[in-house]
């Protein structure tokens, strides 16, 4: 897909610009002109680069080299021009072309290999990158906690709390049915009498109880015993 940039490395082409499309920036070497997209001027600084309107980047695309159009084909040859897709850069004393196949490359002519592209403002502001896309899918699949783990936090979480408040429950009940067995069966004393005659209270449980210093019997004892 042809897409126009705001910048970018002009094209080598054989004989004319495509009119109404592009603007013809000057021969380079017969029959061979620069080219750039119509939205665009070329200022000729020390290559032919496609610059937006007012403003000179052939510096800015010396250190990030792309082609004005994103269907463009980068090579270098002592500085940066491109070739359309299929075509072959190549370098003809210290000048540039572009051919269809290796079979019309001039004598005494070289081939060029073909230079990646940075990528430009006006491509990553205009188009969405594959990569950044395939990212993004990534990370909504693998970032986002699924359905079901969410689902699985909030059963644990409600399970916890129901097994204390029943625990609670239990305890609850279990401390007011031990309160209410003291209440209905309270502890029972029961009146005994020793050998003497003198009655003593003992607990229902057979434990003595012993008697207060006024108690009839052991004064009764005393009395005796003074006699």
């Amino acid at each position: 897909m042809t897409t126009p940039l705001l910048s970018g490395w002009a094209i080598r082409r054989n004989g004319s610009c495509l009119l109404t499309k592009e603007v013809d920036c000057g021969v380079t070497l017969s029959p061979f002109h620069a080219c750039c997209p119509s939205s665009t001027e070329c200022p000729n600084q020390y290559n032919t680069a496609c610059c937006r309107s007012g403003e000179n980047c052939t510096s800015t695309l010396a250190t990030t080299p792309y082609c004005a159009n994103s269907s463009w084909i980068m090579y270098d040859n002592a500085g940066y021009f491109c070739c359309e897709d299929g075509q072959i850069g190549y370098n003809n004393r210290g000048t540039d072309g572009c051919v269809s196949s290796s079979a019309d490359i001039p004598n005494g002519a070289m081939a060029l290999a073909t230079v990646a592209q940075a990528l430009s403002s006006s491509t990553s502001s205009s188009t969405t990158s594959p990569t950044s896309t395939t990212a993004t899918s990534q990370c909504d699949s693998d970032c986002t906690p699924s359905a079901g783990l969410i689902a699985g936090s909030v059963i644990g979480g409600i399970a916890v709390l129901a097994l204390i408040v029943l625990s609670s429950w239990f305890l609850y009940r279990r401390g007011n049915r031990r309160d209410a067995a003291m209440m209905a069966n309270p502890p029972i004393l029961v009146t005994s009498h020793n050998e003497k005659g003198a009655s003593g209270h003992t607990e229902i449980d057979g434990n003595s109880r012993s008697e207060l210093p006024h108690d009839s019997a052991t004064t009764a004892g005393r009395s005796y015993e003074l006699s």
